[in-house]
């Protein structure tokens, strides 16, 4: 004990040398892994810019371009990519500040605070529902909003737990709110109501796919503008639903 009294700063200096030692390899060897990296880039102005993003956990991604100065909806049907393209752009946001890495070409943001709201569960201990942990997921983004710094927060299938009539009228209240504050804000959302709704103070990129006889193709490419296409009732089809379920449905 005396030894170690007796050397601390010693001491300290090798602890965090190996400390800083053992992230740069880290993060040398995570930037080995990936297909291709960037060092992000940093704007004093408020947007986002990416050249070939991708998530860095999928095997074989599809790259992305994308460039937003304000807040937008991507919308898109079912599994076409949108949660998977906005946790894509969290994930990079998050990488950029940490470890100096992004799974990008190239990656621009300005210094800010990254805020989810995704994969929400209910809690059974703690007796709350969907909803209501939804709405503390959103909650949470609008306490976290300062003029002091930029947001960048991403919000899936917004407040999908409640009935459609309010949950468009609730989404646009938040959505109005969020317009005019210090924030990025990637909305994935199936109301297309709300493309209409905001299309004056949102941008709107979509999703889409090609659908076949027998299957449903994805190119997992964003597109600017609303969806257009949709394909609940055709994946029912091709789960092998009844017959007269996918006529009723389609009628």
């Amino acid at each position: 004990m005396k030894r170690l009294l007796n050397n601390v700063e010693n001491y300290l200096t090798v602890y965090r040398c190996i400390g800083e030692l053992d992230a740069a390899i880290s993060t040398a060897s995570f930037r080995k892994s990936l297909p291709w990296c960037c060092i992000p880039e940093y704007a004093k102005e408020k947007r986002l810019e990416m050249k070939e993003v991708y998530h860095p956990l999928i095997k074989d991604p599809v790259a992305n371009d994308f460039a937003v100065e304000k807040s937008c909806l991507i919308t898109g049907s079912n599994a076409s990519g949108k949660s998977t393209f906005i946790k894509a752009v969290a994930v990079n946001a998050v990488l950029a500040q940490a470890i100096n890495t992004c799974a990008a070409k190239r990656f621009v943001m300005p210094t800010a605070e990254v805020i989810t709201s995704m994969a929400v569960r209910d809690d059974l201990m703690a007796g709350e529902s969907y909803f209501i942990r939804e709405i503390r997921y959103l909650k949470r983004i609008l306490d976290s909003i300062t003029e002091e710094r930029v947001t960048i927060c991403a919000i899936d299938e917004i407040l999908r737990g409640t009935n459609t009539g309010e949950r468009i009228r609730a989404s646009r209240a938040i959505l109005e709110y969020l317009r005019d504050k210090n924030c990025i804000a990637l909305v994935a959302t199936h109301d297309k109501e709300l493309t209409e709704l905001l299309g004056d103070d949102y941008l709107n990129y979509h999703f889409s796919e090609e659908i076949g006889k027998d299957d449903i193709a994805f190119s997992y490419k964003i597109l600017e503008g609303p969806a257009t296409s949709q394909n609940a009732v055709k994946l029912l089809e091709f789960a092998g639903f009844p017959e007269e379920i996918i006529e009723a449905a389609q009628e």
